[in-house]
């Protein structure tokens, strides 16, 4: 091999080099993460899963559309270990206060808690079961409406 030849494979090697020292140094000054699975992601260029986003359009106790009886029932429930959310329910086209254990919610190994509560419509006595899966915020982020059908025997 000729001067001219090594000289050139050794520029090479150098570039590979310092192309692939240029990556290290990169993924190591973005970010500094102490778990190797992190790690092994961002190298592989792994992106994360992204939180599903929240409503804006939470009902607060502070909502002058509340009913009076609404908010006594809210009063009524609510206690250092009952947390009560507000839901529109569909059916009975009212305001309804859930209250949720927050034990329920807190200790929760999932995510999003699914809670189910039966009521029925006070002008037609349908009985009927609103779903709402709660983040530990409690903060609803999606509800489901379904018939109740009670069994005779």
């Amino acid at each position: 091999m000729s001067k001219k030849d090594k000289n050139i494979d050794s520029k090479i090697d150098n570039t590979k080099k310092e192309k692939n020292n240029d990556k290290v140094n990169t993924v190591s000054k973005s970010i500094k993460l102490s778990d190797h699975s992190k790690k092994e992601e961002l190298e592989l260029g792994i992106p994360s899963v992204p939180e599903p986003p929240k409503k804006e359009d939470n009902l607060s106790i502070d909502s002058p559309d509340l009913a009076p009886d609404v908010l006594a029932r809210i009063k009524k429930v609510e206690s250092p270990d009952m947390k009560v959310v507000l839901v529109n329910c569909e059916r009975c086209k009212a305001v309804i206060p859930i209250p949720i254990p927050k034990r329920a919610v807190l200790e929760s190994k999932l995510p999003i808690v699914p809670i189910s509560f039966v009521h029925n419509n006070l002008e037609s006595k349908d009985i009927h079961c609103i779903t709402i899966h709660l983040d530990h915020d409690f903060d609803i982020r999606r509800q489901r409406l379904s018939d109740v059908v009670i069994s005779l025997d």
